[in-house]
């Protein structure tokens, strides 16, 4: 027997990591792009300009792109020789805007009721297409087919937004929603993992160029030890801290203490009333420790939204994109129960709106949470989530500065992306309208820059068209989730 088949067989999930790092390509930072020497230099010309930070947007005043970055902005066209540079003149009704992030940016679909798995190929196209030039998976169960794809992405050999792996969810939810709460037995995280279990398992994924870790259903001390490695990895860490039982695995107080970056979904477990009543103790003690918040308000109340407000929220028609065999299926389907009813839903949107109001604006970041169970996809659920804030009562500048400038800080890339600033890297998406008016105006995606490099958003939608999904009954297999095992003497006899 081969000597790689052979220690697939007999080690835990961890070790076969290490095998597929020692024998792939290295994993490197997200900052690789097509050769800068096959992209022009390029002046953008015209239209207005947010620049991430400000609350107005401006007259555009000339951006040089060189080698991949802003390298200078109030340029004169003129000033370049045409054989050398390319111009660009956007008219006055189109608005420039960084490059935006999803920091809950699911690749998960479950197509054939068999649970979520990665299909990172053609979401990653779609989020590109919609200017999400960034995005963090924020939990992964296949986090193989994540990592292999960023690295063809930095290669330059696809197409896709630059690629935050998340590595697999440290916890139990590695075994998806057999368990409940932290205390379930799951394979993958077993109730007696040690300390130096954890603290390896951190180190791998740092090793794989993970630089943000997700815990979901983590008891509390298997948190501070989680954190603690992460930190010293100089990784972030977000987590997903209620259970379905709609308790904490860990208090939200004790996570932050902890020294938690990133908390997702709710700052409380009531609808108001009693289980609210801590709200002003959580908001404070983020604002001291700098706790990011990451709503997900399209996914816990978009149901009822979409049925409440279908104009401003579907647009586009997101079935194309699967096969018309998965078009059959989630037809069939339907809809989910929601998320959250009416009175849940208004405390999440209250919640972040008094964050905001109590100094919390830098701590406010976007993320979709779009696992897919139906004919709607993450690209298109970052506008829906855009919508969705600016309807809780943030303005939008505000909401803006969360996709762009905010998701940045949090994933600490800020110096390189995030704003239009001389010297950071040129992702830049150009829309028409002016969305610091009509937030919708997002959608409307005329151009998008990666690294200076230019993408036709029509062009990657259409070749999108008709490739998500399994194509018949006898293609199921990429498309069913098996847990994987942490231990060698764990894993599930064949």
């Amino acid at each position: 027997m081969p000597i790689l088949a052979l220690i697939f067989l007999v080690t835990g999930f961890w070790l076969r990591l290490i095998v597929f790092l020692l024998f792939a390509q290295p994993a490197f930072a997200q900052w690789s792009e097509p050769p800068v020497s096959a992209i022009p230099d390029t002046v953008i010309q015209g239209g207005w300009l947010f620049d991430g930070f400000s609350d107005e947007r401006h007259a555009n005043p000339g951006i040089l792109i060189r080698a991949g970055k802003i390298a200078a902005l109030g340029v004169n066209p003129e000033d370049f020789s045409p054989a050398t540079t390319r111009v660009i003149v956007l008219d006055s009704a189109e608005t420039i805007l960084p490059g935006m992030f999803d920091l809950h940016a699911h690749y998960n679909l479950d197509l054939v009721d068999e649970g979520r798995v990665e299909e990172v190929v053609h979401n990653g196209v779609l989020f590109l297409a919609n200017g999400v030039t960034a995005t963090w998976s924020a939990g992964e169960y296949y986090p193989e087919r994540v990592i292999a794809q960023r690295d063809r992405i930095d290669a330059g050999e696809a197409i896709g937004p630059r690629l935050f792996a998340s590595g697999p969810y440290f916890g139990a939810f590695r075994c998806e929603y057999s368990v409940k709460v932290a205390a379930d037995e799951c394979i993958g995280w077993p109730n007696d993992i040690t300390e130096a279990e954890i603290r390896q398992e951190v180190d791998v994924w740092q090793q794989a160029g993970v630089v943000s870790i997700k815990i979901k259903q983590a008891t509390p001390e298997e948190m501070r030890i989680l954190i603690d490695q992460a930190h010293q990895n100089r990784m972030t860490v977000a987590s997903h801290l209620a259970n379905y039982n709609v308790e904490y695995d860990v208090d939200l107080r004790a996570a932050i203490l902890m020294g938690l970056d990133r908390v997702e979904h709710q700052l409380t477990l009531g609808s108001g009333g009693e289980r609210s009543a801590e709200l002003p103790e959580i908001i404070e003690l983020m604002l001291e420790h700098k706790v990011y918040y990451d709503a997900n308000l399209q996914m816990y109340g978009g149901i009822n939204q979409r049925r409440a407000y279908p104009d401003d929220l579907l647009w586009a028609d997101e079935a194309q994109y699967f096969t018309v065999y998965s078009q059959e299926l989630l037809s069939e389907r339907g809809d989910p129960p929601p998320e959250s009813d009416a009175k849940e839903f208004a405390q999440r949107e209250r919640e972040l709106r008094l964050l905001y109001e109590a100094g919390g604006r830098d701590l406010l970041v976007v993320g979709t949470d779009e696992p897919v169970y139906t004919l709607l996809l993450p690209g298109f659920a970052y506008h829906r989530e855009l919508w969705a804030m600016h309807h809780a009562g943030l303005p939008n500048a505000v909401v803006l500065q969360a996709a762009t400038l905010n998701g940045a800080r949090a994933l600490g890339v800020d110096d390189r992306l995030g704003s239009i600033e001389v010297g950071k890297q040129a992702d830049l998406v150009v829309v028409r309208g002016n969305p610091l008016q009509n937030i919708k105006d997002t959608r409307h995606v005329n151009r998008v820059f990666k690294a200076g490099f230019e993408y036709d958003p029509q062009a990657l939608l259409k070749s999108a068209r008709g490739k998500i999904g399994p194509n018949g009954p006898d293609d199921h297999a990429d498309w069913v989730l098996h847990y994987r095992a942490l231990r060698g003497d764990d894993l599930p006899q064949e």
